[in-house]
This record gives C-alpha cells, structure tokens and sequence, in this order.
C-alpha cells in the first residue's frame, strides 16, 4: 500500500466540542435524507429526476457547507483527491477489477445476467458516476478524514462503514420498496470497510471511490 505522505494528524482524546459540527452535519442529512425518500414515493412512477439528481444535489450541498464551514486547509488534499501518483492508480484500478470481476463471477456460478449495464442509456452512467464520486467524497471524504484526525483510523474505518450502510438503509424504500434486505446491508458495509481501509492506507480518495464504480456496474451485469 501507499503510505508516501505524512499521514493525517490523530488526538488521542478530542474534546466534544471538535466533534460537534460533524454530528451536526450528518444527523441533519440523515434527517433530511429520511424526509426526502417520503417525498420521492409521492412522486409518479416515472419522474426519475428526483430519485437519481435530487440524492446528488443533497451530498454535494452537505460537502460544501462543511468545507466552507469548517476551511480544512488545502480542501482538495484533505479529501484525499490529490496527490495523484502512479501507485495510488494502480490501487484504484486494481479495486475497480477486483469488484467488477467478483460480479462476474457471480453470474457464472448462479445468479442470472440482468444484462442492465448494456440496456440503461447513457446518462443514467453519468448519474452513477456522479453518485459514486459525491458519496465517497462525502463518506470517505469528509467523515473519515475528520473522524481519522479526531480518533485515529481504527474507530474512523468503523464509524464511517457504519454510516455508509445506515444511509443506504432509506434507498430501500425509494423505487417504491417497503423493505430492507438483510443480506444486501451485509455487503453494502463489508464494502464500505475494504473502501475506508483503501483510503486509510492509501492515504487516496480514488481507491475507494474506484471500489464503489466497479460494485455499481458489477451489480449491473
């Protein structure tokens, strides 16, 4: 793994105070992540703008609001969006076929092609990689860098598997569905650790968000 770079700062015992604004953040977006998978069942069957832009807007507007909020010096490099290296490449490129292979090889021993990835249109690509890229920069952007600075990687990869898999819980309901999916949520947070670990060790945005392009269009196939 790449480890090049002085690792992000750790306090051993942050004071309350330093980890309110992240709470504040989001506990709100959940809230209002929540209220917003009631608004969209409302919506007609067909009205696709709120299921696939409105999510995106709501993760993009949270980032922002931290960012300005909170001024993390050098925003792009605390996101783990840069340096940009051939190592960390690789580590990216070698997630994405990890998973995407892992899909694969599912349909080969069992479970029948939906055959999805080559019947969507184009733009529907575009909005999966939008959502790609804007979930692990608000999961594994922002919340586990400040959590990594404030408490160290261990509890950082935890908490930010957790809320990953905790935020996806609404999305259920979102195509008209009434439940969740037990199994589903077991692969959903083993994911979202390997995402948060390829972050911490690679000290990279991209890997993890290489990890959740290649499960997007794995599931696909």
């Amino acid at each position: 793994m790449v480890d090049s770079k002085p690792r992000m700062p750790v306090k051993a015992a942050p004071p309350l105070a330093a980890a309110l604004p992240l709470a504040a953040l989001f506990g709100g977006l959940f809230l209002v992540w929540c209220l917003s998978v009631v608004w969209i069942r409302t919506l007609p069957p067909g009205d696709q703008w709120a299921r696939q832009i409105w999510p995106i807007l709501l993760w993009i507007g949270a980032i922002a609001l931290y960012i300005v909020w909170q001024r993390p010096p050098q925003p792009a490099c605390w996101l783990g969006l840069v340096p940009i290296d051939p190592p960390r490449i690789a580590i990216a490129l070698a997630a994405f076929v990890g998973v995407f292979a892992w899909h694969a090889i599912r349909i080969q021993v069992g479970r029948p092609p939906s055959g999805l990835l080559y019947q969507l249109p184009p733009e529907i690509h575009v909005w999966i990689v939008a959502g790609v890229v804007v979930n692990a920069l608000l999961f594994h952007g922002v919340l586990q860098t400040r959590l990594t600075e404030l408490a160290g990687s261990r509890l950082a990869i935890g908490v930010t598997g957790i809320a990953v898999t905790l935020f996806r819980v609404p999305s259920f309901f979102v195509g008209g569905g009434f439940g969740v999916e037990p199994g589903m949520l077991v692969i959903i947070l083993f994911l979202a650790l390997i995402a948060a670990i390829l972050r911490d060790r690679s000290q990279s945005l991209w890997p993890a968000m290489a990890l959740a392009a290649g499960n997007a269009f794995g599931t696909l196939l």
